[in-house]
């Protein structure tokens, strides 16, 4: 069966998000919502040991694994405004853990790097993490998590076009 075999079709997508029906406790957005927050939560409780925050760790691994190379970068990524970015970065350069760069070829651009104590720190992230993920998958089977993970993309999917 292909991924749209089984495809909820226009009416059936109206039915399910009918605004007379609309439950804001069932809403699946508000669900996503309250998921997400839990689990930053969590993480910002398991992170604080090392002496940062859940936003601080999110750039520390965004930089680290190479999806964030610039502050434009990082704030598309986790969909924070510029203004936040900066500041957030600003804290972490005073702490010794990033470094910024401007381009020689285009000023405006500024590139992330980390220094050797942030990536020392990013080393300690992935395992703090999966201990928060591992928490709250408690029960669920790996098919269900590879089941939601392809979900969840295809729910990015389709707001990327």
């Amino acid at each position: 069966m292909s991924p749209d075999s089984s495809a909820t079709s226009s009416s059936e997508l109206n039915e399910l998000f009918d605004p007379q029906r609309y439950v804001m406790a069932d809403s699946v957005g508000y669900l996503i919502s309250r998921a997400k927050n839990t689990l930053a939560h969590s993480i910002e409780q398991e992170v604080s040991n090392l002496d940062i925050t859940h936003a601080q760790a999110s750039c520390l691994i965004m930089i680290s694994s190479g999806r964030a190379s610039t502050v434009t970068d990082l704030g598309r990524e986790l969909s924070t405004d510029m203004g936040s970015i900066t500041r957030l970065l600003s804290r972490m350069e005073k702490r010794g853990l990033i470094q910024r760069t401007r381009r020689d070829d285009d000023r405006r651009v500024l590139d992330l790097s980390l220094t050797p104590a942030g990536h020392a720190l990013a080393a300690q992230l992935p395992e703090a993490f999966c201990k928060v993920m591992a928490g709250h998958f408690r029960g669920f089977s790996a098919e269900e998590i590879e089941t939601l993970r392809g979900m969840l993309r295809r729910v990015i999917c389709n707001n990327s076009g």
